[in-house]
Parts: C-alpha cells; sequence; structure tokens
C-alpha cells in the first residue's frame, strides 16, 4: 500500500497538483511507478514513515500487512510475511525474507538503525523474488532506499524528539554541492530512552551514521560511494512471565497430556512487568524446577547490548549508448557483544563477528518491443562466534567459524506483444556452497538424589554458573564441589565428575561435559525463473498474472543429530490488478495469491538426540498459503486522503512432522515424559525412545486470518504553512505466535490507533509535531517461547507512547 502524497507545494502560493501522486520505486531493478509495477508490493515514502513512527523494520507492519518482525533476544529479529520465516537470525541461521539496505542484501539482518536513517523509501515485495533477487528470498523481501546526494542543491534539516519513557532523538542530515559534479550527503542520528518494562529492561541507546558522495563522471558516467556506522547499546528487548509447565503425569485435565499450566498471578502477568521484577521471580523460584538438576531456579544474569555495525558500498552507473551497466560491490562488518534472556534462559551470551563481501552487476537495454536484463551476483560472507545458552540444569557452549559463498546469474525480459500486452519472464541460477568448523559442548547437571514422591531434589546443588565458555563458567565453581577433581584438572574436560556436597551416600549430581564436532561442507544449486503476463486495459488499468519459483539453501545446526538441513523451495502463483479512477483521484489495487511450499525450513528452540536443549532449523514439511489484499488511497477533496488495506490469509501447514528424543528411562511406562506441545504427537519404542510431533493443519505462524489498515490524512491549508493531521488504525485477527503451538500461546485480536498533527511549511523553515502511537495502549505479543525450567515467556510489542518533534529545514 502506498502511503504517499506530496505534501509540500512548491510555494506558498503554488497550487496542488491534480490527483495522487505515487512511489518510484525500483523493486525490478528498473525505475517505475508503484502503480505500474506488476509485482506484489508494499511501498512507504521516508516522510510518510517518519509521520507514521516507523524507525525500524519491527514497525513495518502498520504500513506493509503482511510484514511480522518480532525482536527475539540480544539481536536475533525474525521476519515473516504471510508466515513464511524465522523466529531468529543468529550467525548460522538463514533469514525467509531478504533485506536489502541501498541494494546490497544484508546476510545478518540484526540492526537496522542505520538502515532506516535519511530514508527516501522502503519496500516489502511479497513471495519469492527467486530471479532479480536470489538468495534467502522464499517469503520476501524488504528493500531500504536511502535519499542519494544531490547534485547542486544546498540543503539539509534538523530535528530533536522527546517523548514519554525519557525518549530523546536528534537527527541531522545535510546535502552540500561540491561543484558542479559532486555532491555529498550526511546525516546521523542518536536516540535513547528508558525501557518499556517494569524492571528497566527494553531500554535502548542507538547512534547511526552515514556519508554518501556522488561524482558525475560524465554525461554517461556517475558513481556514487557510501559508507555506514551504527552501535546498539542498552538491555535489548524485555521478556515477561506468563507461567510455569509442569510436570503432572496421566493427570486428566492437564492444559496438554502429562503437563499442567501454572499461570503467574496477576502482578506477574501484567504485560511489562519483567522478568527481573521482584513478584516475577519469586514465583519461577516456587514454582518452576530445571530438570534434570532440579536445583532451584535462580540467578537471572541482568542482559545488555554492545553490538557495532559498519559497511561501505558503491554504485557504478554507465550508459554504454542504449545498454545500461549497473557495478554495486559492498563489504560490511557486524561484531556481536550481547546477553540476553529470552525463552527465558537464566543468560544467553552472543559474540559473533560477521564479515561479508557481495558484487553485482547488472546491464539493461530494449531493442523495439523487447526490455531485457542480465545480471551476475557473488556474496562471501564468513562468521565467528563464541556463544552460549544457559538455562540453568544444561549449558550449550558453542565456538564456531563458518562460510558462504553463493554465485548466481540472472536475466530478465519483457516483451511488448502489442502496445498494452506484454509477456515478463525471467531465470536465475544459484550455486552455493558453505562450510562450518564448530566445537558444541553440552553441559548438563544431573540430579542423583531420587525422591519416594515427586522428581529428584538437589536443591543444595547450585546450577551452572553463566559464562562464555565451559572454562567461564566451570571457573567460578567452589573447588569443593568436585570431591573427585574439577573438569578443569583434565586435560580435556569431558565426561561425568561427581558434583556438589556429598550426601549420606555419595555425591548429589553429576556434571556431565559432552562434546560434538562438527567439521563439514555441503552446498546447493538451482534454477529458478519467473513468468507472467501483463495488460493494461486502459492507461490507468493493469492486470498482471505471474508464476515464480524460489529456494532457499540449506545449512548447519550445532546441534547433535541435527547437522544439518535440507534447502526449501516454493512455487508461487499471483494475479491482481492497479487501478487508478477519477483522474487520479482513486487508487485501488488488488491482489490474489496461493503460495505452495516444499521443505519448509523453520528455526526454534527444541531438544537434540542427546536430549540437550538447543536452538536449531528444521524441515518441517509442506504448506499451502492463499488470501488475497486490497489497498487503495482516495483523495476525497485537495485535502482529505483516505487510506487503507486489507489481507485475508489462510496460511497452512499440510504437513508439520518432526522427531524429538524421548528423556524418560526405559522402566517408565508409555507415553510418560511427553513433550510440552499443543500438537499431536506419537511415541516409537525401540534402542532410543523418541516422539514424532505431528503439527500438520495447523496454521502457521505469525499469519492472521485477517489484517486491517485504515487511515486518514487532513489537511489544513494556510498562509505559510500547512497542519497535517493523521488518524491510522490497524486490526489483526488472533494469530499463532509460538513454535509448541501451546493453548496458552497465541496472541489475542487487537486494534491500534495512531494519531499526529504536524505543522509543515511550504518551502523551507520550522517543523514541529506532536504524536501517539499505541493510543488505547495495546498490549499485543508478538513472541511466545517454552524456556528453561519450562517458563513460558511473552514479549510485546511497544505500548503507548507520545512525544513532540521539532525541526528546522533549510
Amino acid at each position: 500500500m502506498a502511503l504517499a502524497q506530496d505534501t509540500q507545494a512548491e510555494s506558498a502560493g503554488a497550487e496542488r497538483s491534480a490527483g495522487l501522486n505515487v512511489i518510484t520505486v525500483t523493486a525490478q531493478r528498473r525505475e517505475e511507478s508503484l502503480q505500474d509495477a506488476a509485482i506484489p508490493i508494499n511501498a512507504v515514502s521516508g516522510d510518510e514513515l517518519e509521520r507514521t513512527g516507523v524507525v525500524d523494520a519491527t514497525q513495518l507492519n502498520k504500513v506493509a500487512p503482511a510484514l511480522y518482525v518480532p525482536e527475539a533476544g540480544g539481536a536475533n529479529v525474525g521476519y515473516f510475511i504471510r508466515g513464511v520465516g524465522n523466529f531468529a537470525n543468529n550467525g548460522y541461521t538463514n533469514p525467509a525474507v531478504a533485506f536489502n539496505l541501498d541494494g546490497v542484501y544484508i546476510g545478518r539482518p540484526s540492526s537496522t538503525v542505520a538502515s532506516f536513517l535519511d530514508v527516501n523509501r522502503v519496500e516489502v515485495l511479497k513471495g519469492p523474488q527467486g530471479t532479480l533477487y536470489g538468495r534467502n528470498a522464499t517469503g520476501g523481501a524488504v528493500n531500504v532506499i536511502p535519499n542519494a546526494p544531490r547534485l547542486g542543491v544546498l540543503e539539509g534539516s534538523v530535528s530533536a524528539q522527546y517523548g514519554n519513557y525519557e525518549a530523546i532523538e536528534t537527527t541531522g542530515v545535510v546535502n552540500l554541492p561540491v561543484g558542479d559534479r559532486v555532491a555529498v550527503r550526511m546525516a546521523t542520528t542518536y536516540s535513547e530512552r528508558d525501557g518499556y518494562y517494569d524492571d528497566g529492561t527494553g531500554e535502548k541507546e542507538d547512534f547511526a551514521l552515514r556519508g554518501q558522495i556522488f561524482f558525475e563522471i560524465s554525461p554517461a558516467a556517475d558513481i556514487r560511494l557510501s559508507a555506514d556506522y551504527s552501535t546498539q547499546k542498552g538491555t535489548g528487548p524485555g521478556v515477561d512471565v506468563d507461567g510455569v509447565y509442569t510436570f503432572a503425569p496421566f493427570t486428566p485435565d492437564a492444559t496438554v497430556p502429562n503437563w499442567q499450566f501454572i499461570a503467574a498471578p496477576p502482578s506477574v502477568r501484567e504485560p511489562f512487568t519483567g522478568l527481573f521484577s521482584p513478584e516475577t521471580l519469586e514465583f519461577i523460584e516456587d514454582n518452576a524446577t530445571a530438570a534434570p538438576l532440579y536445583s532451584p531456579v535462580e540467578g537471572y544474569d541482568y542482559p545488555y547490548r554492545d553490538d557495532k555495525y559498519w559497511g561501505v558500498n558503491a554504485e557504478f552507473n554507465l550508459d554504454l549508448g542504449g545498454v545500461d551497466l549497473v557495478v554495486v560491490p559492498a563489504y560490511r562488518l557486524s561484531e556481536l557483544d550481547n546477553q540476553f534472556n529470552g525463552a527465558p534462559f537464566k543468560s544467553g551470551l552472543n559474540k559473533d563477528k560477521a564479515e561479508q563481501f557481495s558484487i553485482e552487476g547488472r546491464l539493461s537495454g530494449d531493442s523495439g518491443p523487447l526490455e531485457w536484463l542480465l545480471g551476475a551476483y557473488y556474496f562471501d560472507e564468513s562468521v565467528e562466534g563464541l556463544n552460549s545458552y544457559n538455562q540453568f540444569s544444561t549449558v550449550s557452549f558453542q565456538d564456531f567459524a563458518s562460510t558462504t559463498e553463493s554465485a548466481a546469474v540472472f536475466a530478465r525480459a519483457s516483451y511488448s506483444v502489442t502496445e498494452d500486452f506484454r509477456v515478463v519472464g525471467g531465470i536465475r541460477y544459484t550455486d552455493e556452497s558453505r562450510s562450518i568448523d564448530a566445537l558444541s559442548i553440552s553441559t548438563t547437571g544431573v540430579c542423583l538424589r531420587e525422591s519416594a514422591f515427586g522428581p529428584p531434589s538437589c536443591q543444595q546443588v547450585p546450577t551452572i554458573p553463566v559464562g562464555l565458555t565451559l572454562r567461564d563458567s566451570l571457573e567460578q565453581l567452589d573447588p569443593a564441589l568436585f570431591p573427585a577433581g574439577s573438569p578443569l584438572d583434565r586435560p580435556v574436560p569431558y565426561g561425568a565428575f561427581p558434583y556438589g556436597p556429598f550426601g549420606p551416600t555419595g555425591p548429589q549430581a553429576l556434571l556431565i561435559n559432552t562434546p560434538t564436532e562438527i567439521e563439514r561442507t555441503s552446498g546447493d544449486d538451482e534454477i529458478t525463473w519467473r513468468a507472467a503476463l501483463e495488460y493494461d486495459a486502459t492507461p490507468d488499468n493493469l492486470i498482471y498474472a505471474s508464476f515464480e519459483t524460489g529456494f532457499r539453501a540449506g545449512g548447519f545446526n550445532l546441534t547433535f543429530g541435527q547437522e544439518e538441513y535440507d534447502p526449501e523451495y516454493i512455487d508461487a502463483y499471483t494475479i491482481g490488478s492497479k487501478n487508478s479512477f477519477f483522474d487520479n483521484r482513486l487508487q485501488l489495487n488488488f491482489e490474489a495469491f496461493y503460495w505452495d511450499y516444499r521443505g519448509q525450513q523453520l528455526a526454534a528452540l527444541g531438544v537434540d538426540d542427546r536430549g540437550n536443549n538447543s536452538f536449531y532449523t528444521r524441515n518441517v514439511g509442506q504448506s499451502s498459503i492463499k488470501g488475497a489484499e486490497v489497498d487503495f488511497q482516495a483523495l476525497l477533496t485537495e485535502t482529505t486522503l483516505l487510506r487503507g488495506g486489507v489481507q485475508y490469509l489462510d496460511a497452512t501447514y499440510d504437513t508439520f512432522v518432526y522427531d524429538q528424543v524421548d528423556l524418560s528411562d526405559d522402566t517408565d511406562p508409555p507415553n510418560f515424559l511427553t513433550p510440552i506441545t499443543g500438537c499431536d504427537y506419537t511415541q516409537n519404542l525401540g534402542a532410543q525412545r523418541s516422539f514424532t510431533i505431528d503439527c500438520s493443519g495447523r496454521p502457521a505462524l505469525n499469519a492472521p486470518d485477517w489484517t486491517i489498515n485504515l487511515g486518514v490524512q487532513q489537511t489544513f491549508e494556510m498562509r505559510d504553512f500547512e497542519v497535517i493531521a493523521t488518524l491510522d488504525g490497524r486490526y489483526r485477527s488472533e494469530r499463532v505466535i509460538g513454535f509448541n503451538y501451546l493453548p496458552t500461546g497465541n496472541a489475542d485480536e487487537d486494534l491500534t490507533i495512531d494519531a499526529s498533527i504536524s505543522l509543515v511549511p511550504y518551502d523551507k523553515g520550522f517543523t514541529a509535531s506532536v504524536f501517539v502511537r499505541n493510543l488505547t495502549d495495546e498490549a499485543m505479543r508478538s513472541l511466545y517461547q517454552l524456556g528453561a525450567a519450562n517458563v513460558a515467556s511473552p514479549k510485546f510489542e511497544p505500548p503507548r507512547t507520545f512525544g513532540v518533534r521539532v525541526g528546522y529545514d533549510f
């Protein structure tokens, strides 16, 4: 849905142009108006993003109903389009939705601060982008395009914003002409705020800087160089506690078979209470037990972020006389250093360094009725990571280095059969190779004190301390806890060690260190293609139909028994229409779609084949996604704009089946220690017991049946300026937001309202605005996870925020 209307006249006395203005997009690697782009796309201008309060990718659902971007923990951000995506994007998973900044694919899109600085527009492409974009774009793509330097123009702006939660934001932009053929553009922003959660979490401090320089070498050649740097500090996203799932074998009215949900008291479940509030910690300590050590669940480490990102890229354009050449080289580096509690862990520690280099070249031209494009792409990424995920009784220590090389060639052509009818085709060949060299150590505390009634109990044995490495954790333990000697006393600290105070019959527990070494290489190659028909029924009415394929390469897991996963594939069918009526006073667009996924990848928390907790990617099966979307803009009067969109979505997993190890003993009866899931399951009895979990027929994740956006913009014209008032509402029906399909893990339907009043000069000068977002203070769950000690934790989208912004344009 395009939410762009030019609200500034050239001068105080200038008359408005008739009809609506539309955004120019480059989603098909060429400039065209949004209404002429025969693809499923939402686009929004930078000015409208500012007015609607979109400052990062997590808020893009306000303007693109198909997109969800939940925050998981630390720098982990998930991207979903119409139910397709991942809950997180760590150092060894790949997103299903490609994030592209300034035409450059970002392999680890964990930060979007610099991306949303001095933005020209954002494009959200829905469905596979298997020809022009290719890598990891089976669900779609998000393109963020910054403003470029302008020749011969001296302009800029400064602004400051203050709001509740002590939120402060300052931004500055300047465009400098340097002679007739050179221009420089600089932009910077700094923002901070207190945490949304009562325990102080959700606090942030962000900084971003971008510099660009543009050279017009000749009328036929130019080059633009860009560099950006950003940091993210604070605590990262917070987490609440909903309750605890406790073991209740063969209880008739259990919440799920053999597991009873104990809801936290209202003072804990209240949104934005936070994990570290005293009442939350007391509830967890009284009700949660972390198997298999069964010692007190206490000592959560407070989260922090200190992440850094920077990149350089260039765009070279050359007119070869009827043929245009574009070359885009880029280099990016991200350095993560953060700690989080999402799930909630006692602590998750990430220390990753990711480097990527890419280059893309494109030739395009036209010859009579034929428009064509040829291109090549190369991507090289290396990631080195030290991670640990502490769940009190179990810890996964991970030390890995991975590499990915992806090369592709692609072509696109549009042939005009008649003046109004076009046949479009595209094809891409991708060859990807990857390798990993990793050591994953699973550390587990096992209580040996059996109880005649109830589970074991090791109340005097401390849980495993938080540390980035095994040595870091073990060095924090009193050596007296290891009567037979600490694991650190051995050349290799693996095996089982007596642990904890001795009881009448010996040690109370064992500490077991189990290594998993993963050294593998693999690769995939695939041909993806697109075929489409486009028909201009009138100059203002476009009809199109397309079929497109896509694939996402496989990869590696740092998990025993699940070390690799396979590629996923998609076939997508789309019919659509884009229409302008009444001298472009009404724009009405329609899209119907059907997507067929095979081998669909989904990354989430689980249990590996040794029974250790792990985060890994599975090929869960097949899904069918179908629905329709309508969006519109209507200029009711010269100063009244009505806009909106409706999406109906039927996203279902046709087959969603995976195996999970059975942690019960051979002496336990069948279906005893069953998985905590809302799905069906079958126990497999054999040498190693396991469960086959079947979620087939369930709705896809983050895929509400209905999403409705509706807004009105009213302009009041004054002598030297205009006042723009906006009111926007968004409705989303109930949706599943947790991998386990627990009955407690859905997000209820919600309705939010945003409003703003802005004073905008016709030319340059003073600007001011007041705003409120989520006016009704709706509590909107964005993610639901079951973590350490089976504590169920939701995350929330931002509460009601409001503030004032002042600035000066020159």
